[in-house]
């Protein structure tokens, strides 16, 4: 979450990845930027406004992110395989339910 909007991230596709997390019983880790902090982005924002398309930005935690000594957990690396396929397999179903003015 990054209130400069430097993440695709919506609330819409944040309660739809909870919504299926929660389903499956996938752990989730929030990460949120200071409002005062300046951080990375990615592509996200960009391609969601041309494109058009519902987005969600995730990943698997790290600790050190771009050091030399990246770490991350075996198991998360699971986790997030079984995110990805509930969560493409589950979406549209979702997606179809929700309805944003």
């Amino acid at each position: 979450v990054n209130a400069n909007q430097r993440y695709a991230t919506t609330s819409v596709t944040s309660t739809i990845l909870k919504d299926i997390a929660k389903r499956n019983g996938i752990p989730l880790q929030e990460f949120v930027v200071r409002n005062d902090s300046s951080c990375g982005s990615t592509i996200g924002p960009m391609l969601s406004a041309q494109l058009g398309l519902r987005t969600v930005d995730i990943g698997n935690p790290l600790l050190a992110m771009h050091s030399i000594r990246e770490v991350c957990g075996a198991d998360d690396v699971g986790m997030l395989v079984k995110l990805f396929e509930h969560f493409f397999s589950e979406f549209a179903a979702l997606d179809a339910k929700i309805n944003v003015d």
